[in-house]
């Protein structure tokens, strides 16, 4: 609303090309504020769903199909019984996570081969999930996946 109210303003004083540019700006801005909006409702609604990752292993296998058909892949879920014993917000993080790992794969990695096994323990849960890319510089792990794996409470 503010960025409509600034619009019509710059109309209103018979704007320049200097002042049209500011009307642009304020275009993208509102875009932005309008698709993060929607992300955000998206966000809510996927959280509020009853049995949303309910089946984290069948979840997981479908989007690697999905994420790596182009890719030779494989899954390995040793301890899917356990799995389907945690809590609904560990299983979202868990997938979250693992979906940030295959699209960094996809994305950077160049690789032709991906593999990931998931496997609990009653101290900890382990995700691997291995490609046959060119690797990081320096092995420096993602900003993005450092962040998921603080909010899992892992590394």
């Amino acid at each position: 609303m503010v960025g409509d109210f600034a619009k019509k303003i710059v109309a209103r004083k018979n704007a320049t090309d200097e002042w049209a540019e500011l009307s642009e700006v304020v275009d993208e801005v509102r875009s932005l504020t309008e698709e993060t909006g929607e992300t955000a409702r998206y966000c809510t609604n996927m959280l509020e769903t009853k049995g949303v990752h309910a089946n984290l292993v069948e979840e997981m296998k479908r989007t690697s199909n999905r994420m790596l058909a182009d890719l030779e892949h494989e899954t390995n879920f040793p301890d899917e019984e356990s799995l389907h014993q945690l809590k609904p917000r560990r299983r979202i993080d868990l997938y979250l996570f693992y979906k940030e790992c295959l699209t960094n794969i996809i994305r950077h990695s160049g690789a032709t081969r991906v593999s990931a096994e998931l496997s609990v323990s009653d101290q900890d849960i382990r995700l691997i999930v291995s490609d046959n890319g060119h690797g990081l510089m320096g092995a420096q792990e993602p900003e993005s996946l450092r962040r998921r794996a603080k909010m899992l409470g892992g590394s």
